[in-house]
């Protein structure tokens, strides 16, 4: 047996071609029905990572990932496709189809300048011109590699690795023990045990090959002993078994290594490799000159080898040996039939090795072609990217274009906003101005008021008194009875006017200043008006006027009853002083619509149009004569309106010239919720 070819086979085996661990397919696959096209781009190339031991679906989904990828613009998982569609082929072993596939995903990421993945399509490349026996080209691979993970020691390591591989199987002995032993100090100075066990396996395959048996099993334990996993352990028992196989006294070592090799290979499904384990087996008992159960395991080793098609290698040499082993046994005759076989197998195997080398020329052919083809792809991709970055440019200078004509209109109309709002503020503004003015006016108008009535409402009447009291004081004895008796009842008279007017006063000067107390209540409207007519009934009676009521005596209202008496107290004192002697007036109060209505009318002289107008204001100048030429102030009627106003009533007046007024009022009938 070809000992050198099998430990060849669990190198490459550790290096990345270990039986996956089974997936969650099916869940990939449900998930695939209702996903987007992006979503689904993801899972195509999870789905072709799951099943990268089953070449060509693997290589199905890559290739759907990778127009999906195309067709929503997915640069990054284009090339992941396109290095995942890399793959397929190269676990398929044709190399010639993967290097092309990985040449393009190298291209997009150099494009995106993904310097991680570019260094993988390297490394991927490299091992790719290593199978094909093409060495030179798969160590310039490696360097291209290594030139872009100066700062990642990981990374350095494992194509020095790789490049130590290939010098050893270009037999560059010291330039591979030199490249090994580069990636052992690198792996060391990051405690990468992993790593170390590779390199330490890769210095015991060297050492095996330059027979330095001893310096190769140092080498394999040390690798033993720092990695541990179950395929690493198989790989290193069935390199060291290759050692023992060549000492007669070693040959136990090399059944068990053997034994413990196959039984991990065996928990790993890599069944395909038993024809190897039962020709290293025979070679043993061969050695050993036992040569019945070395015939069994050689007849085992080829009936496993046509099971899965590995070709003629293995058959030629287990019927060599077969012959040899018969014809030591005085077998003659059925070592000649194994030593036919031997010879046409030995043909075969030829012709197939003159097929295989004139396939690999073909092969490298096909790759130099594919090559040249990538190349010319690349550069016509290179343009569309270059394209589509200007057209991308032109995009973003649109967009940006019109952003900034968006920004200007939001400027202007922000601009517009302001001076709609600065017109409101200034208009907001004239109109306190305004108000202030009025409220000026009112003020001036309310002082003026009061400065008249001080200067003459208040003087005739005291000036009066002033008189008949000189009069009086002065020439008492000179007056008859009846004289000093008129002196006596103008001097009551303009008393009462002035009490009167202080009172009016008084009351008012609290509703301006804010003094006035204000306290609503349920009462006796009656009540109310009695107390108003106590006091107004005697001039009512020096006139010779009949004042009528006409309301519910039960009639209750919500007010402030001393509000209310002020404001009938006036009201009742003007009809007095506007109706002539004989007259009459009346005084109602009725329910309506949740108010009540008071009405104060006289049969008097009556108030023009104009007149009527300008009543209620502080700032008029409506003063008139009673029909006895009674002086009034005006404050009263004001007044009546404020006091009305603070019960959320309303006051008015209907009146005739020449027929006599109506003073109106309304005020709640019960109180407001």
């Amino acid at each position: 047996m070809n000992m050198k070819k099998l430990s060849l086979i669990f190198v490459l085996f550790f290096l990345g071609y270990s039986a996956s661990a089974q997936f969650p397919v099916d869940s990939l696959l449900r998930l695939c029905v209702n996903a987007p096209d992006k979503k689904k781009t993801e899972l195509y190339l999870e789905l072709s990572f799951h099943l990268k031991n089953d070449s060509a679906k693997s290589n199905a989904y890559s290739k759907m990932a990778y127009q999906l990828a195309v067709k929503n613009n997915q640069i990054p998982l284009q090339a992941k496709a396109l290095y995942y569609l890399g793959e397929s082929f190269f676990n398929s072993t044709d190399y010639q189809w993967a290097i092309p596939e990985y040449l393009r995903a190298l291209s997009v990421y150099s494009l995106i300048k993904d310097t991680v993945n570019i260094v993988d399509c390297h490394k991927a490349i490299g091992l790719c011109y290593y199978n094909m026996d093409q060495g030179d080209k798969a160590i310039q691979q490696f360097i291209e590699g290594m030139k872009l993970c100066e700062n990642d020691t990981k990374n350095t390591a494992k194509l020095l690795s790789n490049i130590a591989m290939t010098h050893n199987r270009m037999r560059n002995i010291n330039d591979a023990i030199s490249n090994y032993r580069k990636a052992l100090s690198l792996n060391a100075s990051i405690n990468n045990q992993a790593g170390m066990a590779v390199n330490y396996n890769g210095l015991g395959e060297i050492y095996k090959t330059i027979n330095r048996p001893d310096s190769a099993l140092i080498n394999y334990t040390k690798a033993k002993n720092l990695n541990k996993r179950t395929e690493f352990q198989a790989v290193i028992l069935s390199n060291m078994a290759g050692i023992y196989i060549n000492y007669a006294d070693s040959m136990n070592k090399a059944v068990e290594c053997f034994k413990q090799s196959w039984s991990m290979f065996n928990q790993l499904g890599l069944n395909q490799y038993e024809a190897e384990f039962k020709q290293g087996i025979g070679i043993i008992l061969f050695k050993q000159g036992k040569y019945k159960p070395a015939i069994e395991a050689f007849e085992q080793s080829i009936e496993l080898n046509d099971k899965f098609n590995r070709g003629y290698k293995i058959k030629t040499t287990c019927h060599n040996l077969i012959s040899k082993a018969y014809e030591r046994t005085g077998d003659y005759a059925t070592a000649l039939k194994h030593i036919k076989l031997y010879i046409q197998y030995s043909d075969s195997l030829a012709q197939k090795e003159k097929y295989e080398q004139i396939a690999t020329l073909e092969k490298q052919y096909e790759t130099e072609k594919k090559e040249n083809e990538i190349a010319r792809l690349q550069a016509e991709q290179e343009l569309t990217l270059v394209q589509l970055r200007q057209n991308k440019q032109l995009k973003q200078l649109g967009m940006a274009s019109i952003l900034l004509l968006l920004l200007l209109v939001f400027f202007v109309y922000m601009k517009y906003l302001d001076k709609i709002k600065s017109n409101r503020l200034l208009k907001e503004k004239n109109q306190l101005i305004e108000q202030s003015e009025q409220e000026l006016r009112l003020l001036n108008a309310s002082k003026n008021k009061f400065f008249s009535i001080i200067a003459h409402d208040l003087k005739n009447p005291l000036h009066s008194i002033l008189g008949y009291s000189s009069l009086l004081n002065e020439r008492y004895d000179l007056f008859t009875e009846n004289e000093r008796r008129k002196f006596a009842g103008d001097i009551h008279h303009s008393t009462n006017n002035i009490f009167r007017l202080l009172q009016n006063l008084l009351e008012w000067s609290k509703a301006q200043t804010g003094r006035l107390n204000f306290s609503p209540a349920v009462v006796e409207y009656q009540q109310i008006l009695d107390n108003s007519l106590s006091i107004l009934q005697s001039l009512a009676n020096q006139k010779k006027i009949e004042i009528k009521v006409e309301n519910d005596p039960e009639l209750e209202i919500y007010a402030d009853p001393l509000m209310i008496e002020t404001v009938l107290r006036n009201l009742i004192n003007n009809a007095i002083k506007f109706t002539p002697e004989g007259g009459q007036i009346e005084v109602s109060a009725k329910r309506e619509n949740g108010q009540v209505l008071v009405s104060v009318s006289d049969s008097g002289i009556g108030i023009t149009e104009e007149d009527t107008k300008n009543l209620f204001r502080i700032d008029s100048k409506v003063k008139r004569k009673g029909t006895n030429n009674e002086d009034g102030s005006g404050l009263g009627l004001i007044l009546c309106r404020e006091f009305v106003d603070k019960h959320d009533g309303k006051i008015w007046v209907e009146s005739t010239l020449g027929k006599g007024s109506a003073f109106i009022f309304s005020i709640p009938a019960k109180a407001i919720a």
